[in-house]
């Protein structure tokens, strides 16, 4: 993709974002983003630009062993380790009041994070998620041992093909997104969830959902197990799971009218 047509992409996104200011609240906000698996904070790029133009903060940390941060990558990379590296964030920025958002694997790191420092979070926002249940792992038992049989170094998953992300290969970023994508430790994983404070609960939480799931013949699990519920707010948007990428501008408009 040329330089030309990337800045020209990242210009229309902050223009979107633009048109909502007048809609959003005029006090400054603050906002962090989490990706998910095989992904970086990079992925937030058109996002964080479009959030920012309307005035608010925004950190977009990338977790250990992913994007920028590969060559931290090790076997000792766990669940407790994302958690920690989003911690360590919120208290060295000393971050207050925070709209927390989390994609797809994030949705098992952010209520870890909620369930350390529940007085910092604002809103917890799941972006096409898997939602963390305590006593569970993102993955059911015996997945993850039978994956390391032929992942890399016995604990390495390979990034999938773009369509996997709802991005399709003839999407314009989607060159960029291949580039930097990155093996995804199996160990975060497995680990079993264990809430010592609750985790999310307590917390206003809204779930967006990505219309393009993957298996659209299916019902939606977790449409079913969240919708209408206490503490939820139900949303969706029309694109795949990486609304980051493929929805930017609708994606920052709904994010800039959380309260």
């Amino acid at each position: 993709m040329k330089r030309r047509d990337v800045m020209m992409t990242a210009g229309a996104v902050a223009m979107a974002a633009g048109s909502d200011i007048a809609k959003a609240q005029t006090q400054s906000k603050t906002y962090v983003l989490v990706h998910g698996a095989w992904h970086g904070g990079w992925c937030w790029r058109d996002i964080a630009k479009g959030l920012r133009a309307a005035g608010h903060t925004v950190f977009t940390p990338t977790l250990t062993g992913l994007g920028e941060r590969v060559h931290l990558m090790n076997k000792s990379v766990n669940l407790s380790t994302h958690a920690a590296d989003v911690v360590k964030v919120f208290e060295f920025e000393e971050l207050n009041d925070v709209i927390f958002v989390g994609h797809s694997y994030a949705g098992h790191v952010i209520p870890l994070v909620a369930d350390q420092i529940k007085a910092r979070i604002r809103h917890l926002v799941f972006l096409d998620a898997v939602v963390a249940q305590d006593g569970k792992a993102f993955l059911p038992p015996g997945v993850g041992e039978e994956r390391a049989k032929t992942a890399i170094d016995g604990y390495l998953q390979e990034p999938p093909a773009l369509e996997f992300f709802g991005v399709p290969s003839d999407h314009p970023l989607a060159p960029w997104v291949k580039r930097r994508l990155t093996n995804h430790p199996l160990t975060t994983l497995m680990e079993t969830v264990h809430y010592k404070n609750g985790g999310p609960a307590g917390l206003p939480k809204t779930y967006i959902r990505c219309l393009k799931r993957r298996d659209m013949s299916q019902p939606d699990a977790v449409e079913a197990q969240l919708k209408g519920k206490p503490e939820w707010t139900w949303q969706t948007i029309d694109t795949g799971h990486d609304a980051m990428i493929t929805a930017p501008a609708e994606l920052t408009a709904m994010l800039l009218k959380m309260a």
